[in-house]
């Protein structure tokens, strides 16, 4: 008994220090992992099992696909087009960047979204006198969204793919894209609807149409100062499509999603080896992203060592026996409780619980009870719109409008952000009752 109090009150306190965001997460994370070692209620062998190395493996070869594919100015490019594109209407600036994003971060991590399309929205608004907030944080909504579509979309979805072994890249697609573009239409017509004083053409605004030509001038020359040679987009082009079509034929090849991502990452510095600067680009690197993944996963593995994680499962199952409640009740709380802190460390001890919950009766019997994994998935991923620090992409996106004179408050943020939170997992509960009751 002490040795579980030991452990929840490390993971908790790692849980205080993220929520306070006065110390670095990946230093809290570490720092837990290693009074765990240190003090026996985890052995260093076991620690090491802990790791998945799955999931570090798949993060660290999209990191190195991303930061390859920007280094050679696919990204910078990507941009430039969009914004020529956009003409200065605010209505296709707001649907073209928003509906960008979600593409983007289905494939890419949503904070490398927010990092190539966050600057350009703020850039497209102000230059054509628009207030950027509400365009803005269409970007980050739209980014969480996105990203719960594909396995490899947002780290929640990392998480689960890695660690559940009968869920694969063509699952993924296969039961998150309905919620998810279905959420895009619904979120995208809200929007316009409630900001259609902001959010609409004016085309018949002289000195609107002026300052928007202004604006396209400049892009224009920046679009014509900065070209993508055709043999950098088709090799980048070609890399890309590898590796999409490597997670989706993992169920006839049986190539893992990180041997897929890390071959993706050293084709791309084969291919462009005279471009790139290789040690630049490993600085790149978000190391302490991974080091906060391998701290969390040895905590974790303490809380499962010491039986914690049993026990909550068995507490999951004392609430109810009946599994569609279940599923809800995981949607829900995982929406909330991923709005107030971050995902990661929630959907990390969830797994473990869950995995030991479907091997308990009347769960294991139940052949809709592996909706559970969906019902977390939705609810991390959609949950993480909920407030300013409930995803990466939304600190990330504040501190980037912050950087250009745009304040952001916390109390704004979720003044805007509740509604869509919740009308997504509306949308997700209608959703997985249909899937369960057909």
């Amino acid at each position: 008994m002490m040795s579980q109090i030991f452990v929840v009150a490390v993971f908790v306190s790692i849980f205080i220090g993220i929520l306070l965001d006065k110390v670095d997460k990946t230093l809290l994370a570490a720092a837990g992992a290693m009074i765990l070692v240190l003090s026996g209620a985890l052995p260093f062998e076991a620690a090491i099992h802990a790791i998945d190395f799955d999931t570090i493996g798949l993060l660290l070869g999209m990191m190195v696909f991303v930061e390859g594919l920007t280094a050679v100015g696919v990204f910078r490019w990507f941009s430039l087009q969009l914004g020529l594109i956009t003409k200065g209407n605010p209505l296709i600036i707001f649907l073209l960047v928003s509906l960008s994003t979600a593409f983007l971060s289905a494939f890419l991590d949503n904070v490398t979204t927010v990092l190539i399309l966050a600057p350009l929205m703020i850039s497209l608004t102000q230059g054509i006198g628009l207030p950027p907030k509400i365009f803005l944080l269409s970007v980050i909504f739209m980014s969480n969204i996105g990203g719960a579509a594909t396995m490899i979309g947002d780290p929640p979805n990392i998480l689960i793919g890695s660690q559940v072994d009968s869920l694969g890249f063509v699952d993924f697609l296969q039961f998150m894209t309905a919620p998810v573009l279905v959420s895009m239409v619904l979120i995208t017509l809200y929007l316009k609807f409630m900001k259609s004083d902001v959010i609409r053409s004016r085309n018949d605004n002289l000195g609107w149409l002026f300052t928007s030509n202004l604006m396209l001038s400049d892009i224009r020359h920046q679009a014509q100062s900065f070209v993508l040679p055709r043999a950098t987009q088709i090799k980048a082009g070609f890399v890309f499509a590898l590796v999409i079509l490597g997670f989706l034929l993992h169920p006839v090849t049986h190539i893992e999603p990180p041997v897929v991502a890390l071959t993706g990452g050293v084709l791309l510095l084969l291919l462009f080896h005279k471009e790139i600067d290789l040690h630049h680009l490993f600085g790149k690197v978000e190391w302490h992203t991974l080091l906060f993944f391998a701290g969390l996963f040895i905590v974790v593995g303490a809380l499962e060592e010491v039986g914690v994680l049993e026990a909550l499962s068995h507490v999951l199952v004392s609430l109810t026996s009946n599994t569609l409640t279940l599923i809800l009740i995981v949607l829900w709380s995982s929406a909330i409780l991923s709005a107030l802190v971050d995902n990661i460390p929630f959907v990390a001890v969830m797994i473990p619980v869950l995995k030991d919950l479907l091997e308990q009766e009347p769960f294991a019997s139940d052949p809709k009870s592996y909706l559970l994994w969906w019902a977390l998935a939705l609810g991390a991923c959609f949950g993480g719109n909920g407030s300013i620090i409930g995803a990466s992409a939304n600190v990330v996106s504040v501190g980037i409008a912050q950087a250009r004179g745009i304040s952001i408050s916390f109390l704004e943020f979720a003044k805007e952000a509740l509604p869509i939170t919740f009308i997504t997992i509306v949308i997700s509960s209608i959703y997985l009752i249909l899937l369960y009751t057909i």
